[in-house]
């Protein structure tokens, strides 16, 4: 009797069993989604807005011409204002030039005209050749009466390449003289404070120079300031630079250098 009702009761657990294991096979799988971490707690980086790099003044692009801005007949009744003629004029100063291993004012071996001429030396990196009026000169050049800027120049024994140098006239709307950090003129897009020159740096071929300046030769060089392109409006002419390096011009010899001043407009009543 006993092993009868053991027997019964082993029969019900398996069928229980079974049931069981049909009833979990007939469920649907539950699908769990994969925790994301990421989107919830960093920000996708913003992308930093394009400035483009400040514009470079562009050198004129027109094609080298002979300035002739000034007729023949008008140019006879041009004055002329003396800087260097075997020594400097009086309210002119050289002490503002920059990088140049050596300047000397009585060079006496390359000569345009005269006794002397100026010998300079570019250091590697660009030198300049900076001429200014002084303060106490009481020099004024009005910038509506300068016509141009004329100087020799030559190489001696070497050649000067027509894009070799350049040559810049500067000025002032508050001074008849050069003084540094002088933000009396402006030029329309242009920071005064900027590392580019605020004054047109013309190289030799835009200045009527059609081909290098052979060895022993002395050039006769304009500067017609009415020319220039990219000149700013300024009042007075308070000076001028030459820029060169010594991988492009090792040695040169600057002479006869003048201004071409229009006359004063009469006063007649």
């Amino acid at each position: 009797m006993l092993r009868r009702l053991a027997l019964c009761f082993l029969c019900v657990v398996i069928n229980l069993t079974g049931c069981s294991r049909r009833s979990s096979a007939d469920l649907p799988p539950i699908v769990t989604a994969t925790p994301t971490v990421a989107p919830v707690f960093q920000e996708r980086p913003t992308a930093s807005p394009f400035v483009p790099p400040p514009t470079r003044t562009l050198l004129p692009t027109r094609p080298p011409v002979t300035a002739t801005t000034v007729g023949d007949d008008d140019r006879s009744q041009l004055q002329v204002d003396p800087v260097y003629r075997d020594a400097l004029s009086t309210g002119w100063s050289i002490a503002n030039s920059a990088l140049l291993t050596s300047v000397t004012l009585t060079e006496t071996q390359v000569v345009a005209l005269g006794r002397y001429a100026i010998a300079v030396t570019p250091s590697e990196s660009t030198g300049i050749l900076f001429f200014t009026i002084t303060p106490e000169s009481g020099i004024e050049l009005r910038r509506d009466r300068v016509a141009a800027l004329r100087l020799r120049l030559s190489g001696g024994n070497l050649p000067i390449a027509n894009d070799a140098m350049t040559i810049a006239v500067v000025g002032s709307n508050r001074f008849s003289y050069w003084t540094p950090n002088d933000d009396s003129v402006t030029l329309s897009g242009r920071v005064t404070n900027s590392t580019e020159p605020l004054f047109p740096e013309t190289r030799l071929y835009f200045l009527g120079l059609n081909r290098a300046i052979a060895p022993g030769e002395w050039a006769e060089i304009y500067v017609w300031l009415d020319d220039l392109i990219y000149e700013p409006e300024y009042t007075y002419v308070t000076g001028f630079y030459l820029k060169t390096s010594n991988d492009l011009v090792p040695q040169y010899y600057v002479d006869q250098i003048e201004w071409l001043v229009r006359a004063e407009p009469s006063s007649n009543p």
